[in-house]
């Protein structure tokens, strides 16, 4: 992970927080801070522009294709191979999870996770994953593995009931398919529905607005916490502590 203090002009490689850019300029997920401490996280946007002051996260979890209860049974990797071969099949376009990680689910291998590098387009069948990490432990036909694309990669507004990591609260809009900054840390104004208090904890919602931020209740996520009271569909004064 990055981290790069800032001071003046909220900026770093030439895009300044509350700009967009058709090109991608730095790592996704990259740390940044402005002078006061808000932090944010470089990210590409999804299919649909950014709304400031929504919350968001990462492309939905897919237990077909990328997650598939137990894991996808591979050939045999060695350790050092930077290549491995699913024999689940599954369908997904090509370098679809490039920036991703791959996590070793069931032994040989189990724990060990490895960043994509890339993959091959597969439509119904099996497919190759590149890694930029090599093999650590080697991999056999017993071991499986699970998928999943970078959080920062293609955000989404929070649905209303999670189906994905939370990543952060707009600050302001990015055009879809642009690459800008996603806040995560400090001061920021966030839809909020039901009563707040002052101090108390601040979740992800589940079962309501989209894109909104609730009282924190068990299994939600806790995205940070009041610094004044909220007020239902108001935008509330949320201390994020996501980082």
């Amino acid at each position: 992970m990055a981290q790069v203090s800032l001071s003046g002009a909220v900026q770093i490689g030439g895009q300044d927080v509350y700009t967009e850019s058709s090109v991608q300029q730095m790592s996704l997920g990259v740390y940044a801070e402005t002078a006061d401490g808000r932090g944010y996280r470089y990210c590409k946007v999804g299919a649909t522009a950014l709304v400031a002051g929504k919350v968001y996260q990462s492309s939905a979890l897919d237990a077909t294709n990328l997650q598939v209860s137990g894991g996808f049974a591979v050939a045999a990797a060695a350790i050092g191979a930077t290549e491995v071969t699913t024999t689940t099949t599954g369908t997904i376009t090509k370098d679809f999870l490039a920036g991703g990680y791959m996590s070793v689910c069931v032994t040989p291998g189990e724990g060990h996770i490895y960043r994509i590098k890339g993959n091959t387009a597969a439509s119904g069948a099996a497919y190759t994953i590149y890694l930029e990490d090599p093999i650590r432990v080697a991999l056999t036909t017993g071991s499986n593995v699970i998928f999943a694309k970078h959080p920062y990669d293609s955000v989404v507004i929070e649905p209303g009931t999670p189906t994905g990591v939370i990543v952060g609260v707009a600050s302001h809009v990015i055009t879809a398919a642009y690459y800008g900054w996603m806040q995560t840390h400090g001061p920021a104004s966030v839809l909020f529905t039901g009563t707040g208090v002052a101090g108390k904890a601040v979740g992800s919602l589940s079962g309501g607005t989209s894109g909104s931020a609730a009282p924190a209740i068990a299994a939600t996520n806790i995205i940070g916490y009041h610094m004044a009271t909220g007020i239902t569909t108001e935008y509330a004064l949320i201390y994020l502590t996501l980082n």
